[in-house]
């Protein structure tokens, strides 16, 4: 009987430990509070062949991270030797080809500029996400919890992170499509926390050629955007809230994004006066509802073309065929 007891209660214990669902996303978000080193496995299957087998490719990483944000990561040949490595330092980042030697050196996208909406972001991501907390068997040998996204529309990917319960490291990360032949799993094979780290791997110096720091254009509204000309909406179906915007000079044309975001996702749409030319990628069937355009598959995602009237349109994301047909639909009505 005390034995049972004592079974009982520990199994409360265990049931009252489990972090919230908050507790373990203000985790994910935050900046590393000590210094780390591993290996991670990284595996994406993108659509399917001609012969119907999976399109997969995999690649296997060291990487090395040092607060606040200097980061070290050394892509891998099957036969373990370094193939390229990427540092950066926070302010400025380095790229070597070890096979050339060659090295190229660049400013960090934003860097020194803070989020002007974390809490509007946050509030959209658990709008349309159901956040669920559960445990898991360990990643690299490390207790870990399992922070499921589960989305509460149909057609988007789920998405799984894998955080450890000491340090708070995001150990594996999960993004699948379910029923669909897309996804990406990342994930340390070797982890060890608390590595002495010598700060000359995160130099950044020599290099045989610098890219000019160029300033990004400011974001514009949709406002803005519409006073250029684009016909897009707000708000697209699927949650996707619209978050930024910028107009790019092409080749001579001028070409409209709109980056949305569901809180966990994004999706870019591009509109221009000409046809856009695209690198050839893997066609996806066009399934049972007729889409207004050719869409493809790559190992960045999901690409569709379409002509509305003058305008030509491009958008990217990962979300289903369907939900993307629904988009496009959208885009249509707000002319």
């Amino acid at each position: 009987m005390l034995a049972l007891a004592l079974a009982l209660a520990a199994l409360g214990t265990s049931a009252r430990a489990l972090p919230s669902a908050d507790e373990l996303l203000d985790s994910a978000l935050a900046a590393p509070a000590a210094a780390y080193r591993g290996r991670v496995l990284v595996v994406q299957w993108y659509g399917r062949a001609p012969d119907g087998s999976l399109r997969t490719r995999a690649s296997e990483l060291a990487v090395a991270v040092k607060p606040p944000d200097r980061v070290r990561r050394e892509l891998l040949a099957p036969d373990g030797s370094v193939e390229r490595v990427l540092v950066s330092d926070g302010s400025r980042e380095r790229a070597t080809l070890c096979r050339t030697g060659r090295t190229v050196v660049a400013q960090v996208p934003g860097a020194g500029e803070t989020d002007a909406a974390p809490e509007a972001r946050r509030e959209i991501l658990r709008r349309n996400y159901e956040l669920i907390v559960g445990t898991a068997a360990p990643v690299a040998g490390r207790e870990v919890w399992r922070l499921s996204f589960v989305p509460k529309s149909a057609g988007k990917a789920r998405l799984a992170l894998w955080i450890d319960k000491d340090s708070k490291t995001i150990l594996r990360v999960k993004r699948w499509l379910p029923g669909r032949p897309f996804a990406r799993d990342s994930q340390f094979l070797v982890f060890e926390p608390g590595a002495e780290l010598d700060d000359s791997l995160f130099r950044v110096d020599a290099a045989t050629a610098e890219i000019a720091a160029a300033h990004p254009p400011s974001p514009l509204t949709m406002a803005e955007l519409r006073a250029k000309g684009a016909a897009m909406p707000e708000g697209l179906p699927g949650g996707f809230a619209f978050e930024s915007g910028a107009a790019l000079k092409v080749r001579g044309s001028v070409v409209l994004q709109a980056r949305y975001t569901d809180g966990l996702s994004t999706l870019s749409l591009f509109q221009t006066d000409r046809p856009v030319h695209l690198p050839k990628n893997a066609s996806v069937p066009a399934g049972r509802n007729p889409l207004p355009g050719p869409l493809s598959a790559s190992a960045a995602g999901k690409i569709m073309q379409w002509r509305s009237g003058r305008r030509h349109f491009v958008m990217m994301s990962d979300v289903s065929r369907a939900l993307m047909g629904k988009i496009a639909a959208a885009v249509a009505a707000a002319r």
